[in-house]
């Protein structure tokens, strides 16, 4: 079985950490979620913190070349916009998520993969992964992280299966 996973790395950082508190290895992670299917791809989608921040900027980047050395595994970039609120700045995360379901989309249309990994809690991939389901007869399995307050209704419904990843899960990955 062909495998594409892939990876909405923010909702993944902070899902991880409120969950376990801790941080988790992308490719063994990856590895684990595909058991001995063929691994096509993993994409990794992550909005870049500018250099404005040094401290935040110079973990990530650290994290970016780990990312780097997994074999297979591609960085899909999308940007942080600053917005202020209450005279207060704050930054929100754009494009990830449609970078995410549009690959979605069109490696199922290219026929890249037989079954994807989504490993997000949120519940707007919903659209693009029925339309998956339906259109191009792949399988998609919602890869759950959190309890089942955090989890995503929507997802949860209309993915082919839904894998929640537990506390077991994680341990055996560290």
């Amino acid at each position: 079985m062909r495998i594409a996973v892939y990876v909405d790395g923010s909702n993944f950082y902070f899902s991880v950490k409120k969950t376990f508190n801790c941080k988790v290895d992308i490719e063994k992670f990856c590895k684990k979620l595909i058991d001995e299917n063929e691994l096509i791809k993993i994409n990794y989608y992550i909005a870049p913190v500018g250099e404005s921040n040094p401290d935040m900027y110079a973990e990530q980047q650290r994290f970016l070349e780990k990312l780097r050395k997994i074999d297979k595994l591609s960085i899909i970039f999308g940007r942080l916009e600053k917005r202020k609120k209450d005279g207060e700045d704050y930054y929100i995360e754009k494009a990830t998520d449609v970078n995410l379901a549009l690959d979605l989309v069109l490696d199922a249309q290219a026929d890249v993969y037989d079954e994807a990994y989504l490993v997000s809690n949120d519940g707007d991939f919903s659209g693009a992964v029925k339309a998956v389901i339906e259109r191009f007869a792949k399988k998609v399995i919602y890869v759950a992280i959190g309890n089942k307050k955090s989890i995503s209704y929507h997802l949860k419904n209309v993915a082919s299966e839904t894998l929640l990843v537990d506390k077991e899960f994680i341990c055996d990955i560290q």
